[in-house]
């Protein structure tokens, strides 16, 4: 532990060009020319782009946001840049700052995107000519246009919150480098039972997953877009076990060590990207069964080897950017407190060690958690409302049993663990006491990645045969 002082401001003062203090005049004009070219030229821009009906195309499109977005990055930067040559006010409060660097950083990553999405649409439009109109409808570029800004500001917010939740007024805190798990301190008595009851269900956890993993990718029959999506997950699921669970079963035979700062969020890192993955790996198995049920006939053409592999990488990217963003906002807090009131590195229980107010973190935790529980959850939703619209139109009742069979591990599995995910992370942070906490964690953590073998070994005749194939 060490002791450090913290003495802030209130407000800042811009040094700005006061080594050029003879010519600040001169820059005035050079940049305010500059200036007012620059909003001109964007603005003549959008609006010939908005009245010419032959620029209505993909290209134009892209180019008109981008001057939008450029327009209004140079609003938030250079007229107090102006003033301040002019010898107006050089001083902005913190909150201001704040707005400046959040406007700066969300459409200057939103400018970076745009740029990249226009260099797709290029690419699109000289290597693939004759489906150009097709693959960049008004209703992709209005998705990716939409994605651009949504990610650049989403990813300013996590950045301007990180730097402005550093602590700039007088305080002492007592920081902490090291971490301890209280675990199942609240059931001492009973530790023993819960190790060899969490170790059997560990161990049948990899058992079934590794077994699952094995069979799909042996048996041919099984070389299916459904199978290697379950084979995913299943791979995804061992893993996130390995990251929670041997370090719990330690501590409740009491070898468990102080984890320390890096651990700790090297921990919520792979627990946050692995939750996430499972996540979205859930809903491209829901997408491959709406298509499975409502486009049979162009099922392997949709389905295809490189479309899977996009939606996995899909899954695990945006796993590893929201853990990136999501760890990055909380290790940047400072903690006062060495007991964490849980078992793992989780989110909560981690800012519930700040030492300053974490109201910022906790918004940005629940936006994070809408974004990756309810739209995914939303998806499947949607797919299945779709596939039994599908399934009641089947004529024979063998054919609705049939195409009922294909869905309903997958449901079940989805069902739970979109369940589970919810409670956890979209309740009110002080509804459940610390146990109730530690239950619905036990649940997500150690009881979901067992279910995935479970069920789809139990209601799955296909993967019954192969593995009675492979037994034997």
């Amino acid at each position: 532990m060490k002791r450090a002082n913290f003495t802030g401001v209130r407000e800042f003062v811009f040094q700005g060009f006061s080594d050029f203090q003879e010519y600040q005049l001169t820059l005035f004009l050079v940049f305010f020319v500059l200036y007012i070219l620059t909003l001109a030229g964007n603005v003549i821009i959008v609006t010939i782009i908005r009245i010419d009906h032959h620029l209505h195309t993909p290209m134009y499109f892209f180019l008109s946001v981008l001057s939008t977005s450029e327009t209004f990055y140079s609003l938030v930067i250079i007229p107090r840049m102006l003033g301040s040559l002019v010898g107006l006010s050089q001083t902005i409060s913190l909150e201001c700052c704040g707005m400046q660097l959040y406007f700066f950083l969300g459409f200057g990553i939103t400018n970076c995107l745009l740029l990249a999405v226009m260099g797709y649409d290029r690419y699109v439009a000289i290597c693939n000519p004759l489906r150009y109109s097709v693959i960049m409808n008004w209703r992709v570029c209005a998705i990716l246009a939409s994605s651009v800004c949504a990610t650049g500001f989403l990813l300013s917010l996590v950045q301007a919150v990180s730097i402005f939740r550093l602590p700039m007024k007088k305080q002492n805190h007592t920081l902490v480098s090291k971490f301890t798990f209280q675990g199942f301190s609240n059931f001492h008595e009973h530790q023993l039972t819960l190790f060899v009851v969490f170790l059997v269900l560990y161990i049948l956890t990899l058992a079934g997953n590794v077994i699952i993993v094995t069979i799909i990718s042996r048996d041919r029959h099984l070389h299916t877009p459904m199978y290697f999506f379950l084979s995913m997950l299943s791979a995804s699921e061992t893993v996130y076990t390995l990251v929670i669970i041997p370090k719990m079963l330690f501590n409740l035979i009491g070898l468990s060590q102080p984890i320390s700062l890096a651990g700790c969020a090297t921990q919520m890192f792979f627990f946050i990207t692995l939750a996430i993955n499972n996540c979205f790996l859930l809903t491209a198995m829901g997408y491959d069964r709406y298509v499975a049920i409502c486009n049979p006939l162009r099922y392997s053409i949709i389905m295809n080897k490189r479309v899977c592999l996009q939606l996995v990488w899909g899954a695990c990217s945006i796993g590893l950017i929201v853990a990136m963003i999501q760890v990055s906002a909380v290790f940047r807090l400072p903690f006062c407190t060495a007991k964490v009131a849980h078992f793992f590195c989780d989110i909560r229980p981690v800012m519930k060690l700040s030492c300053i107010d974490t109201t910022a973190n906790e918004i940005l935790t629940l936006i994070i958690s809408v974004l990756v529980i309810l739209i995914p959850m939303s998806l499947v939703f949607i797919s299945y409302i779709l596939i039994i619209s599908t399934i009641l139109k089947i004529a024979s009742a063998e054919g609705r049993k049939k195409a009922f069979a294909t869905c309903a591990s997958h449901i079940t599995v989805v069902v739970i663990h979109y369940g589970c995910a919810s409670i956890a992370y979209l309740k009110p942070k002080s509804e459940n006491t610390r146990d109730e906490d530690q239950l619905i964690s036990v649940t997500y953590t150690v009881i979901t990645p067992l279910l995935n073998p479970v069920v789809y070994t139990l209601r799955n005749k296909e993967v019954k045969e192969a593995l009675k194939e492979v037994l034997s």
